[in-house]
C-alpha cells in the first residue's frame, strides 16, 4: 500500500512539474516574441475585481502569463 502511494505522488509530483515547465516555455516565447516585435515586456492588463493586486502569483500572471 505504501509503494502505492509513493508511486502516485511521485507520478502526481511528475506531472505538475511537466505541466510548470510547458507553461515556462510558453512565456518564454511569448516573451520573446514581444521583444522581437518591439512592443513593451509588460503590458498592463487590469483585474477582474479592478483592485491592483500585489502578490507573486498575481505578479508573475500579469507580466509573464503564468
Amino acid at each position: 500500500m505504501v509503494k502505492d502511494l509513493t508511486k502516485t505522488i511521485n507520478s502526481l509530483r511528475c506531472m505538475a512539474v511537466e505541466r510548470c515547465r510547458d507553461r515556462l516555455d510558453q512565456a518564454a516565447q511569448k516573451a520573446k516574441g514581444l521583444i522581437r516585435n518591439g512592443q513593451p515586456v509588460e503590458e498592463k492588463e487590469k483585474p477582474a475585481s479592478g483592485e491592483e493586486q500585489y502578490g507573486v502569483t498575481s505578479l508573475m500572471k500579469r507580466r509573464h502569463g503564468l
